[in-house]
């Protein structure tokens, strides 16, 4: 069986680390990347299924990143969840306007994480079996 790829965005290492050792836990594959543009090339060199992307990152922030991974017809499906310390009701609106999937406020408990992450993986799974697609 193939493991879920899980691309995570996020240029604060100590909590990159964190949630890729609580997603590896799960049976998840996952690649790291430390800015925008980095996580844009990753994107197209693994094709994803989720994708967790910061909103404060360097050389491109998360929002330009969500907003290009939604423009390309290749990533357009792909579900993102925005890990963010951005709290405001515009920030979540922001987000959510420009694709995002879900929205998870830094500091966060890793259980929740595992929640969103694992309901993102099943609804994707669910729309792509729909669409005539199947993970092996």
């Amino acid at each position: 069986m193939i493991k879920p790829r899980i691309l995570v965005a996020e240029d604060d290492r100590y909590l990159a680390a964190l949630i890729r050792q609580t997603l590896e836990g799960r049976g998840l594959a996952i690649t790291l990347a430390q800015n925008g543009e980095e996580a844009l090339f990753q994107a197209d060199e693994i094709c994803p299924d989720l994708v967790i992307l910061d909103v404060g990152m360097p050389v491109l922030d998360g929002l330009t990143v969500l907003r290009t991974l939604k423009a390309d017809r290749f990533h357009r499906q792909v579900p993102v969840l925005m890990l963010t310390a951005a709290r405001s009701e515009t920030d979540v609106r922001r987000a959510i306007t420009n694709g995002a999937s879900d929205y998870l406020m830094k500091p966060f408990r890793p259980d929740k994480l595992i929640l969103r992450v694992d309901r993102l993986l099943q609804r994707s799974q669910s729309n792509n079996i729909r669409m005539g697609y199947e993970f092996a």
